[in-house]
């Protein structure tokens, strides 16, 4: 029986890489996202791949929704064996230190934290029940490092890497693995048009590509030996003038 990964979040980088990754190897694939079109986009390209792979729309925002699409990816292939939840931060509603506010944390929150915690409860009893399944987490390095550029995203970070050690440690009893990844560099496609795209950060950002990342998850849920892992170099990151 084909097992199934649920990627909620899913976009053009890491999430396509990450259906592609674990499509390679058998799975079935449930893309989770707010905007049908781009989802359907994504489905195709998948099939073209020999992906088996079916589109769900959903909102982190919206607790309710995100739950029963979680449930209608059951009941389209039933089960979610691994799941991985990494939607990409509003950039707009980044603010440094002072800036922060209590909406713009609660913003933050919902759509990492909470939305995590959503996604988490939706599909954790059945893994527990089956004694089996990966809970796989994509940030970025300010979880680890705050940044003062991403302060207000760095925040929400850090109890999200939180949460995903804290379910590292108290579900290796119950055989259900959770990971993190943090991301240290800008994802790039893995194509002509990333010396294009990088033009747009920093001189000497570092740039890692999606499939780098999606190698890493690939390797978390494998191995199943470690919480955490980055995807590129914290120091070199850290290192870019300008970047704090």
């Amino acid at each position: 029986m084909s097992k199934t990964i649920a990627i909620v979040g899913a976009g053009p980088g890491v999430g396509l890489a990450v259906a592609e990754r674990f499509g390679r190897e058998g799975f079935q694939v449930a893309l989770l996202a707010r905007s049908l079109d781009k989802l359907d986009g994504l489905v195709h390209k998948l099939a073209e791949l020999g992906v088996e792979a079916a589109a769900f729309v959903a909102d982190v925002l919206d607790r309710e929704g995100l739950t029963a699409a979680l449930q209608r990816v059951v009941s389209r292939f039933g089960s979610i064996d691994v799941l991985e939840y990494g939607p990409l931060p509003d950039l707009k509603a980044m603010c440094g230190p002072r800036d922060i506010d209590a909406e713009n944390t609660q913003l933050h929150l919902d759509h990492q934290v909470l939305g995590a915690i959503t996604a988490v409860r939706a599909v954790l009893p059945s893994m527990v029940e089956r004694r089996a399944g990966s809970l796989l987490f994509t940030t970025a390095v300010s979880a680890q490092h705050p940044l003062a550029m991403t302060a207000s995203f760095g925040v929400a970070a850090g109890a999200f890497l939180n949460y995903a050690r804290l379910l590292h440690s108290d579900l290796v009893a119950d055989g259900v693995f959770a990971g993190i990844v943090s991301i240290a560099a800008v994802v790039v496609p893995g194509n002509d048009a990333e010396i294009e795209y990088a033009a747009q950060f920093p001189p000497g950002m570092p740039l890692i590509r999606a499939r780098e990342v999606a190698d890493l998850h690939w390797d978390l849920h494998l191995e199943r030996d470690r919480c955490e892992v980055f995807a590129g170099d914290p120091e070199r990151f850290l290192g870019v003038p300008g970047i704090r």
